[in-house]
């Protein structure tokens, strides 16, 4: 779980790390073991290293210098709409504005004088947290690469008949049977087969045109003629649950 937390005041930015990180091995130790936190003094150098599927979740101080911490969180929902979004505030004043950017919830300052409300917040979005951390193992030169579910864009065959992972970052080969890679995909909503032997995740689909899938990138899936009716019901439901 790889956690991104900005905030100008370097104080609390450690109180942020420090309540989050006691909570969890306190009352969620299975998670430490593979949590991972980046701090950000600005919204800027967040929106630097930012892409699609990066981080699990991120709290954004709403308060912060040049950029604040709706502005970011607007720049970060026109590359990723699925990402959790927690505001750290002292005021509960801008909570209009968090629905704008369809945030997870609030963290209010000082933390420590809200716990029982910071407890009550990250268990509440903890479910969806745990169901984005799914991951699969693949063979890659002789080694299994665990890819976690949020990161495959979609999934084909490459010109060599081989299974490709299409990412947010780049591609990769792998001898893993599509048959295989479709079965452990395809129990997780996000992700559709819209042709033979191709599969999308939903969460990078920009558009459903007559027969493609557009995606985020501009780039297009192409959608096979029997499963279109069904397509666009998968689809609709997607959008309508998410």
């Amino acid at each position: 779980m790889n956690i991104a937390i900005a905030d100008d005041q370097k104080f609390d930015l450690l109180t942020t790390e420090k309540q989050l990180l006691g909570y969890l091995r306190y009352n969620h130790p299975e998670i430490i073991g593979g949590l991972r936190m980046e701090s950000y003094t600005s919204g800027e150098d967040l929106l630097a290293t930012f892409t699609p599927g990066k981080f699990s979740l991120i709290i954004l101080d709403i308060y912060m210098g040049s950029m604040t911490g709706i502005e970011t969180a607007e720049a970060i929902r026109q590359k990723d709409e699925r990402v959790p979004i927690i505001f750290l505030t002292t005021s509960k004043e801008h909570l209009l504005d968090g629905y704008r950017v369809f945030a997870s919830g609030y963290f209010l300052k000082p933390l420590v004088s809200h716990a029982e409300d910071f407890a009550h917040t990250f268990e509440h979005i903890l479910p969806e947290l745990l169901a984005m951390e799914q991951d699969i193992s693949v063979p890659v030169a002789g080694e299994n690469v665990d890819i976690p579910f949020r990161n495959i864009v979609y999934v084909d065959i490459n010109d060599k008949h081989s299974l490709r992972l299409h990412l947010a970052e780049s591609d990769v080969d792998t001898l893993l049977a599509y048959s295989n890679c479709s079965e452990i995909l395809l129990q997780d909503k996000r992700f559709l087969e819209c042709h033979h032997r191709i599969i999308i995740n939903m969460d990078y689909v920009s558009v459903m045109d007559r027969d493609d899938f557009v995606l985020k990138d501009g780039s297009k899936i192409p959608i096979s003629k029997r499963r279109i009716r069904d397509a666009k019901v998968s689809y609709m439901s997607y959008l309508a649950h998410r």
